[in-house]
Protein backbone atom coordinates (compact mmCIF):
# COMPACT_ATOMS: atom_id res chain seq x y z
CA UNK A 1 0.00 0.00 0.00
CA UNK A 2 1.09 3.15 -0.95
CA UNK A 3 1.33 6.76 1.39
CA UNK A 4 -1.34 8.41 -0.28
CA UNK A 5 -3.96 5.36 0.26
CA UNK A 6 -2.74 4.87 4.13
CA UNK A 7 -3.49 8.36 4.39
CA UNK A 8 -6.92 8.11 2.88
CA UNK A 9 -7.37 5.11 5.07
CA UNK A 10 -6.31 7.27 7.78
CA UNK A 11 -8.46 10.17 7.78
CA UNK A 12 -11.23 8.20 6.59
CA UNK A 13 -11.33 6.30 9.76
CA UNK A 14 -11.10 9.37 12.17
CA UNK A 15 -14.11 10.87 10.08
CA UNK A 16 -16.23 7.80 10.84
CA UNK A 17 -14.94 7.93 14.82
CA UNK A 18 -15.51 12.10 14.88
CA UNK A 19 -18.29 11.54 13.20
CA UNK A 20 -20.11 8.80 15.62
CA UNK A 21 -19.31 10.77 18.36
CA UNK A 22 -20.90 13.45 17.19
CA UNK A 23 -24.54 11.71 15.74
CA UNK A 24 -24.15 9.51 19.09
CA UNK A 25 -25.44 12.67 20.96
CA UNK A 26 -29.31 13.19 21.34
CA UNK A 27 -30.17 10.55 18.70
CA UNK A 28 -32.61 9.41 21.22
CA UNK A 29 -35.07 10.47 24.53
CA UNK A 30 -36.08 7.85 27.18
CA UNK A 31 -39.49 8.61 29.07
CA UNK A 32 -40.19 6.95 32.63
CA UNK A 33 -43.52 6.13 33.90
CA UNK A 34 -44.73 4.19 36.49
CA UNK A 35 -47.93 2.35 37.20
CA UNK A 36 -49.19 0.83 40.88
CA UNK A 37 -50.19 -2.80 40.83
CA UNK A 38 -51.09 -4.58 43.57
CA UNK A 39 -48.92 -4.99 46.80
CA UNK A 40 -47.37 -1.62 47.39
CA UNK A 41 -45.85 -3.06 43.52
CA UNK A 42 -44.99 -0.48 40.90
CA UNK A 43 -44.28 -1.30 37.18
CA UNK A 44 -42.60 1.16 35.83
CA UNK A 45 -41.44 1.54 32.17
CA UNK A 46 -38.39 3.12 30.47
CA UNK A 47 -40.16 3.90 26.96
CA UNK A 48 -37.54 5.14 23.98
CA UNK A 49 -38.44 7.80 21.57
CA UNK A 50 -35.97 8.56 18.42
CA UNK A 51 -35.36 11.66 18.02
CA UNK A 52 -36.45 13.54 14.35
CA UNK A 53 -36.97 10.98 11.56
CA UNK A 54 -34.88 8.11 13.09
CA UNK A 55 -36.67 4.63 14.30
CA UNK A 56 -35.75 2.29 16.43
CA UNK A 57 -33.79 -0.60 15.81
CA UNK A 58 -34.61 -3.36 17.71
CA UNK A 59 -31.74 -5.57 16.61
CA UNK A 60 -29.20 -3.56 18.73
CA UNK A 61 -27.67 -4.74 22.14
CA UNK A 62 -30.26 -2.64 24.34
CA UNK A 63 -29.20 -2.42 27.90
CA UNK A 64 -30.61 -0.49 30.87
CA UNK A 65 -29.15 0.26 34.34
CA UNK A 66 -31.38 1.76 37.20
CA UNK A 67 -28.57 3.78 38.88
CA UNK A 68 -30.52 4.95 41.96
CA UNK A 69 -33.92 4.65 43.22
CA UNK A 70 -34.27 6.13 46.00
CA UNK A 71 -36.87 4.52 48.52
CA UNK A 72 -37.70 2.14 45.65
CA UNK A 73 -36.83 -1.36 45.72
CA UNK A 74 -36.78 -2.60 42.29
CA UNK A 75 -36.79 -6.29 41.75
CA UNK A 76 -33.42 -6.07 40.08
CA UNK A 77 -31.55 -3.16 38.36
CA UNK A 78 -29.97 -4.35 35.06
CA UNK A 79 -32.02 -5.74 32.12
CA UNK A 80 -30.38 -6.82 28.71
CA UNK A 81 -31.50 -7.43 24.89
CA UNK A 82 -33.58 -10.42 26.12
CA UNK A 83 -35.61 -8.42 27.84
CA UNK A 84 -36.53 -4.98 25.56
CA UNK A 85 -40.20 -5.07 24.91
CA UNK A 86 -40.79 -3.73 21.18
CA UNK A 87 -43.91 -3.44 21.70
CA UNK A 88 -43.02 -0.60 24.55
CA UNK A 89 -40.16 0.73 22.29
CA UNK A 90 -38.26 0.10 25.79
CA UNK A 91 -38.13 -1.85 29.42
CA UNK A 92 -40.40 -1.89 31.65
CA UNK A 93 -39.24 -2.97 35.62
CA UNK A 94 -40.83 -3.96 38.72
CA UNK A 95 -40.62 -2.28 42.07
CA UNK A 96 -41.49 -1.95 45.48
CA UNK A 97 -42.81 1.73 47.05
CA UNK A 98 -45.55 3.66 48.74
CA UNK A 99 -48.14 4.01 46.61
CA UNK A 100 -49.32 7.75 45.47
CA UNK A 101 -45.87 8.75 45.99
CA UNK A 102 -42.88 9.94 43.64
CA UNK A 103 -39.02 9.51 43.39
CA UNK A 104 -36.07 10.58 41.22
CA UNK A 105 -34.90 7.20 39.48
CA UNK A 106 -31.34 7.52 37.90
CA UNK A 107 -30.77 5.60 35.44
CA UNK A 108 -28.33 4.34 31.64
CA UNK A 109 -30.11 3.42 29.13
CA UNK A 110 -28.37 2.03 25.81
CA UNK A 111 -30.20 2.55 22.86
CA UNK A 112 -30.15 1.93 19.13
CA UNK A 113 -32.15 3.98 16.56
CA UNK A 114 -31.01 4.27 12.74
CA UNK A 115 -32.45 6.29 9.67
CA UNK A 116 -35.81 5.28 7.89
CA UNK A 117 -33.69 3.60 5.47
CA UNK A 118 -31.42 1.92 7.49
CA UNK A 119 -28.05 3.37 6.08
CA UNK A 120 -27.37 5.13 9.38
CA UNK A 121 -27.52 3.83 12.46
CA UNK A 122 -26.51 5.08 15.99
CA UNK A 123 -25.86 4.02 19.30
CA UNK A 124 -27.06 6.03 21.80
CA UNK A 125 -26.33 6.11 25.45
CA UNK A 126 -28.71 8.13 27.50
CA UNK A 127 -27.48 8.76 31.12
CA UNK A 128 -30.48 10.44 33.08
CA UNK A 129 -32.65 11.03 35.74
CA UNK A 130 -36.58 11.19 35.60
CA UNK A 131 -38.61 12.13 38.62
CA UNK A 132 -42.02 9.10 38.65
CA UNK A 133 -44.93 9.52 40.13
CA UNK A 134 -47.60 6.77 40.79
Amino acid sequence: MNAKKIKAILITMATVLISSKAFGAGKAQIEVTGKSQADKRIEFTFKTHPVGDLVINNEGPWKLEIISSGKIKFDKTEYKRTEWKEDVAGFTALGSAKKGNSETIKYKLVAFVCTKDKSQCFREVVEGSSKVSW
